[in-house]
């Protein structure tokens, strides 16, 4: 009797950490949700400026161009890529495909 007693009280403290446990997932689905809705607007917004001339700052073109912003022509985009076409220093016209998330701002020139 006594081990049935020591049992119960072992599960319930294992247990009770879980409302903790499931208060903090539920803050991080609804911080990725948030993410992900602004993600889609951005994506809409992209959306009107295909065929324009911008200008996009990123971190991530800083491995590609060697600089943090680009000037260059949005060729299309949907929900997470954006196709881009820039031209090199020698008149080299190069096409990337970047992730949406990974823009920091866009500029229409």
């Amino acid at each position: 009797m006594e081990w049935f007693g020591i049992v119960a009280l072992l599960l319930m403290l294992c247990y009770s950490a879980y409302p903790g446990k499931v208060k903090r997932l539920e803050t991080k689905v609804k911080r990725l949700e948030k993410k992900q809705r602004g993600v889609a607007y951005m994506s809409k917004l992209i959306n009107d400026l295909v065929g324009k001339q911008c200008i996009i700052r990123s971190e991530f073109i800083f491995s590609f161009a060697g600089k943090t912003e680009l000037s260059c022509k949005i060729i299309d985009a949907d929900d997470e890529w954006i196709k881009i076409c820039y031209t090199e220093k020698k008149d080299k016209q190069v096409v990337k495909l970047m992730r949406i998330e990974n823009i920091d701002s866009i500029e229409e020139q």
